[in-house]
């Protein structure tokens, strides 16, 4: 879960290096350069009820993982919230934390190492964990 402007070398080899994986729901945000993986953060759906979505630190929150594709998430909005008993319908919280544009990552293959930098600090819950 990498926040804020942060700065990472691993070696090409390194698990965390090939998977390009941070917990954040985060898809591609360039295909021109293959020496260079970018993407940008989605945010998070919430409850349309939820009174307080800025409270992160609620447990009851519901922080629903988005959809990366474009069509499937437009779908996903709108939809009831899964919360039992709740009439609230999921909404987008998106990902502002980057003097207002998403939070990014970025990764740079260079020689034999991957050099990863986190730019901004995510303004909003984490989302549910990714199903392996």
């Amino acid at each position: 879960w990498p926040d804020g402007y942060r700065h990472f070398v691993y070696g090409a080899d390194d698990d965390r290096a090939q998977t390009h994986q941070s917990g954040w729901a985060m898809r591609n945000t360039n295909n021109h350069d293959s020496s260079r993986l970018k993407k940008s953060c989605l945010g998070v759906m919430l409850c349309s009820n939820n009174n307080n979505n800025n409270n992160y630190n609620n447990n009851t929150l519901v922080n629903i993982r988005p959809f990366i594709c474009d069509k499937a998430r437009s779908k996903q909005k709108g939809t009831p919230c899964p919360t039992r008993g709740c009439r609230g319908i999921l909404v987008q919280r998106k990902c502002s934390g980057h003097a207002g544009k998403p939070v990014t990552h970025v990764w740079r293959c260079v020689g034999g190492f991957v050099y990863f930098q986190c730019k901004g600090f995510h303004d909003h819950p984490r989302p549910q964990p990714k199903s392996s």
